[in-house]
């Protein structure tokens, strides 16, 4: 079967849509640790100020031009993610070129730019899709495009937020493991050495993060209130996985696709592998944070590295001959990820006051009961009125929604997965 051009198109235009609407349209702001990390880099720049508190400057020095724009600088830092976004999606047209055909690939930009866990990642100044965006690029330029080069991009994503480092030391062993390759290794050293550096420079000692005594407040939850990792890993890998509120199968279902990804497409193989490690590592150190669930924030904002595998897997199952029951559940796991989307960039955690009332007293309910999951509750209780722009992301998740579900083989009769990648 030949590539859709026409489909194709319309896929990118609607990436483009996307990633328009989220820009220009959906309110942005600067407020918990995006707002800190806005101070950091504004009293860098203003005053040559190193501010010793927590978080790194790896990611805010790349807004530092948005900074130079004077009184509109919060403005445009307030966005910055949203730029960062669209660097990474229209990188992925790129690198992900020698796995996946120009279908998949339209597909998967799209998955990634206007569905998961993605936009709801782009309204502040947080320091995770900047991660997320430049580990998965780096690993697909490693991984799928076969160059080096990708490390540096896997290099600065995990300086940025070094208590992903762990997922480098997997990977790396696992390369050189498999392959014998040791620029995973060489990737690691330089990671380790520039976290060391940072904090040397920014608080006096290669392992002071400045993070010491951090803890948070003591709730009814029976280990609350307790500092660092201290958390039971069962109860916090439980949690991160399979909680209504922050479980990770719910914000990012295309993770259960990935071993079908991974058969249709096996030049995709080394990547999707490398990703799991990361994001394996990535669950065993944060399910032992004493925040486990990131905080007052929407989704396990700690793990948003994983809507990028989640996204390439939905891309490719989309568009392979199935029997009729494994297209109809790719379809369902796709509407749904539409949804998370919809639910991080229109609702947020909007609407669930009374797990912020008594200073978090109830916060848990947020986490564990459906009736309070920010991916249920527009649902179940939907506002009154809509804004305008949300009106206008609830139109083109429907478009969204219809084009992909076209992608399937069996329903357009048209396209389909026996198109091969280019090499």
């Amino acid at each position: 079967m030949t590539s859709s051009r026409g489909w194709t198109l319309a896929t990118l235009a609607l990436t483009g849509l996307a990633l328009v609407l989220l820009f220009a349209a959906v309110p942005h702001r600067l407020s918990g640790d995006g707002y800190v990390r806005f101070v950091k880099l504004d009293a860098l720049l203003r005053e040559g100020t190193l501010a010793r508190e927590r978080y790194s400057y790896v990611g805010p020095l790349f807004a530092a031009p948005l900074w130079l724009l004077g009184d509109s600088r919060i403005w445009w830092c307030a966005r910055f993610n949203v730029l960062i976004l669209a660097i990474g999606v229209g990188a992925a047209w790129w690198v992900l070129r020698p796995g996946l055909t120009s279908d998949e690939r339209a597909a998967s930009m799209l998955l990634l730019a206007a569905t998961g866990m993605m936009p709801n990642a782009t309204i502040d100044f947080y320091g995770e899709a900047f991660s997320a965006l430049m580990v998965g690029t780096g690993f697909a330029i490693v991984f799928i495009k076969q160059s080096v080069t990708g490390w540096l991009a896997v290099v600065l994503g995990v300086a940025n937020m070094p208590a992903s480092v762990g997922g480098v030391v997997l990977v790396a062993i696992w390369r050189f493991r498999k392959q014998r390759r040791v620029d995973g290794l060489a990737a690691l050293l330089a990671t380790g050495a520039l976290i060391a550096l940072e904090n040397t420079i920014v608080r006096g000692a290669p392992l002071n993060a400045g993070y010491a005594g951090d803890h948070g407040a003591v709730t009814v939850m029976p280990f609350s209130g307790m500092p660092g990792f201290s958390y039971p890993l069962i109860l916090g890998l439980v949690s991160l996985l399979f909680s209504f509120g922050k479980g990770l199968l719910f914000f990012a279902p295309g993770l259960l696709l990935i071993r079908r990804a991974r058969h249709d497409r096996p030049r995709m193989t080394a990547f999707f592998d490398a990703s799991l490690l990361f994001l394996a590592s990535l669950l065993l150190v944060y399910s032992r944070w004493w925040a486990w669930y990131g905080g007052w924030t929407w989704g396990p904002r700690f793990l948003l590295f994983a809507a990028y595998p989640s996204a390439l897997a939905l891309a490719i199952t989309l568009h392979q001959p199935m029997p009729i029951h494994r297209t109809i559940t790719a379809m369902l796991l796709t509407m749904w990820t539409v949804w998370v989307g919809v639910s991080g960039a229109v609702f947020g955690v909007s609407g669930l006051g009374e797990c912020t009332a008594n200073g978090y007293a109830m916060e848990h309910l947020c986490w564990y009961v459906p009736d309070f999951s920010p991916l249920l509750r527009p649902l179940v209780l939907p506002p009154d009125t809509l804004a305008g722009w949300q009106e206008a992301w609830m139109l083109l998740a429907a478009a969204i929604s219809g084009v992909l579900i076209t992608a399937a083989p069996s329903l357009s009769g048209a396209r389909g997965g026996g198109n091969q990648p280019q090499i």
